[in-house]
């Protein structure tokens, strides 16, 4: 894979850092307002924000890495300084988001009266709803910043979202930087 071809790589991660950072941006706008907090609005841009985090794992961290797949993950994980414990490289928030249909489906059916998709101000509140005996759609825990859903197995999992949006941010960045020193491209775009 030549640099021409990387480019293209390049510029979908420093497109999609750049989605998540105004989506998470917008996320942390809604949730702190009061009369907005409980609205799914939060929801919109939460998953805007996933989503687009899930695009950038997916392009360094392919399912079944083969053939130019795997070529392109060493060579973006060595460009962008992606770590083994790098926070886009999980899978749990890409799935959620990407298989949501999955979690729809195991609810039908399976006495699903009670679907949470809440933000509680700290823990003391999803201990109280005894959460761990329910289905859970989405929870934020706004003090922590913390996002909990469910796998696709029903097991609970938490995502710290602050890390996540961290690394992506570093990603972008990265992308941006080597874009601009090492593409061959020259490019003529509005700011």
């Amino acid at each position: 894979m030549n640099d021409y071809e990387l480019t293209w790589y390049m510029q979908e991660i420093s497109m999609h850092s750049l989605g998540a950072e105004i989506d998470f941006k917008h996320f942390l706008q809604v949730v702190k307002n009061e009369e907005t907090r409980q609205t799914r609005t939060v929801w919109f841009h939460l998953t805007s924000f996933l989503s687009h985090a899930a695009m950038i794992s997916k392009l360094v961290s392919p399912i079944s890495p083969r053939g130019v797949k795997i070529e392109r993950m060493n060579l973006l994980q060595e460009a962008l300084n992606i770590e083994s414990n790098s926070e886009v490289l999980p899978r749990n928030a890409r799935d959620n988001v990407e298989h949501f249909d999955e979690r729809i489906d195991n609810w039908i059916g399976a006495d699903s009266s009670t679907l949470l998709e809440v933000v509680f101000p700290n823990r003391a509140g999803y201990d109280f709803m005894n959460v761990d005996e329910k289905r859970v759609k989405r929870i934020l825990l706004l003090d922590e910043l913390i996002f909990i859903s469910e796998t696709k197995n029903a097991d609970k999992f938490e995502l710290k979202l602050q890390p996540l949006f961290d690394e992506v941010k570093r990603i972008g960045d990265e992308a941006e930087a080597w874009i601009e020193s090492t593409s061959p491209y020259n490019f003529i775009c509005p700011q």
